[in-house]
């Protein structure tokens, strides 16, 4: 049995401005960074969380709020990160925010984490427009990818940083209520 301990992000640039200007936030700010609030949130879960010396392994999303998320979470920890595309928000259309730097770029940026599964294209699951039963059978079928790569590895106990959209459906079938988004770095336990 593997323990997932399914983590959102901190709390990024497009959060904050939703609030502010509605879904334009979505549309306007390409694959959004973390505020000061998001920072400290993720810090917080670093110094607090009890099960953090457990982890064997680290899958991030590739978007710069979850790599950051993570960074900050497992700063002083020695485990392996890999990244992966699969487990990028929902949806992947219209919504510039979670649209994804190219690989070479990331490799650059974040040296210590091991991008060898993400595809060369960074558009991999993008549409320019959004049709959302497309799109949700594309979440689904991501999902599914994600879990089969779960079971191929011999980690235990793996730590998740991901997206409210996507961590919601895959835990409990539901997105789409942004009054019941999941809380920014709280680690939710999925056993599988």
């Amino acid at each position: 049995m593997k323990k997932l301990y399914c983590i959102r992000h901190g709390t990024s640039l497009h959060n904050v401005l939703f609030h502010k200007i509605g879904r334009r936030a979505y549309k306007e700010y390409r694959d959004t960074p973390l505020v000061e609030a998001g920072i400290r949130e993720a810090t917080e879960l670093g110094e607090t969380w009890d099960k953090i010396k457990e982890i064997d392994l680290v899958i991030v999303s590739p978007l710069k709020r979850t790599l950051d998320t993570a960074q900050h979470i497992f700063k002083n920890i020695d485990v392996p990160f890999i990244s992966i595309d699969c487990i990028m928000e929902h949806p992947q259309a219209e919504e510039i925010c979670n649209l994804r730097r190219p690989k070479q770029e990331l490799e650059q940026k974040y040296p210590h984490i091991n991008f060898s599964l993400l595809s060369d294209n960074h558009k991999l699951y993008w549409s320019d427009v959004y049709e959302p039963e497309k799109e949700k059978q594309r979440l689904n079928a991501r999902i599914d990818e994600f879990k089969k790569i779960i079971h191929s590895r011999p980690e235990k106990n793996i730590a998740v940083v991901s997206h409210s959209s996507y961590l919601g459906q895959l835990l409990f079938q539901k997105i789409g209520d942004e009054s019941t988004e999941l809380r920014h770095c709280h680690p939710y336990l999925l056993t599988m």
